[in-house]
């Protein structure tokens, strides 16, 4: 038996523009995706999970897609390496309705299973799993995955080449959902539709958000939080003009941001729903997101 966990994981900074080769801030949180792997005798594969019907398929006729779609991506990814099946569970200690990066989680997790009972290193997990997802969405930043593999709070770039920093521990964060979310894929989409013609706009835009990521970074390299603040709060402002900041979630943001021991708060994430991240005390109405100091791990 093979037992491997990987964290969910937040946006702190840098939404949108790391798509496009900017830093961004992300965070690993101490909300958990396990999976034990169980090597059977023949080429059979089964899935097992609380949030989706078991699936059993094989090595030989590897199913695709489907709400399993990442993990039998990282199955096909190393079945001609493997010479037996395996029974695989999945427990998850992610909210599914808030999203928090459990695609990146469970990737991951399975990754380093699959890679574990290999005998193979981790080295190329990232790596591995980015091309999953890019197969699977068309694109994407590798930030959440990244925070599941390494942990803590890093700084992340996905263009030109993939670079990753940890960075020292900000104040207590802590998220509220909208209550309503729009999936990641429909709005760059509708991003990428109001793009066309105005890329030069755009393209300042995201130079204004790369610049304001970085100005977090080096803060939080300082452990200057005021400063780290008064970025994340500009990038609101940024997130805002590019148009995924709706009436509910400027109305949250505001709301929080009044409230005296909150030093930022602003949109997790592409927007048009789903969270808002606060940082310093815990406001009313949001939930504290412990920093998972570990990323993918595995249990001896």
């Amino acid at each position: 038996m093979i037992r491997a966990s990987a964290p969910g994981s937040i946006m702190i900074t840098g939404e949108h523009a790391v798509v496009y080769g900017h830093r961004a801030v992300v965070a690993a949180i101490e909300q958990r995706i396990t999976v034990e792997l169980a090597p059977r005798d023949d080429r059979v594969v089964t899935i097992r999970s609380s949030i989706a019907d078991t699936l059993e398929t094989s090595l030989d006729n590897l199913a695709e897609g489907g709400v399993y779609k990442f993990v039998l991506a990282a199955v096909a990814l190393h079945r001609n390496a493997l010479n037996s099946g395996f029974d695989l569970s999945i427990a998850s200690e992610i909210d599914p309705t808030l999203g928090l990066g459990s695609s990146a989680a469970v990737t991951v997790a399975v990754l380093g299973a699959l890679k574990k009972r290999l005998g193979q290193d981790m080295d190329d997990v990232h790596a591995n799993a980015l091309a999953i997802v890019r197969a699977i969405q068309g694109r994407g930043s590798g930030a959440d995955l990244a925070a599941s593999c390494y942990g803590g709070m890093i700084s992340y770039r996905s263009m030109p080449s993939v670079e990753w920093a940890p960075l020292p521990n900000p104040p207590q964060l802590s998220l509220r959902y909208a209550g309503y979310k729009t999936p990641t894929s429909e709005v760059l989409q509708m991003i990428a539709a109001r793009m066309k013609g105005s890329e030069d706009q755009f393209d300042r835009l995201y130079a204004k958000m790369g610049d304001e990521a970085d100005q977090a970074i080096a803060a939080a390299h300082d452990n200057d939080w005021q400063s780290f603040a008064q970025s994340l709060t500009q990038y609101q402002c940024l997130m805002t003009e590019l148009g995924v900041s709706d009436g509910v979630l400027d109305q949250i943001v505001q709301d929080t941001s009044k409230e005296p021991e909150v030093l930022a708060a602003k949109i997790s994430g592409s927007g048009l729903g789903d969270c808002v991240v606060a940082l310093g005390a815990c406001p009313s109405g949001f939930t504290p997101a412990p920093i998972a100091q570990q990323g993918l791990v595995f249990d001896e």
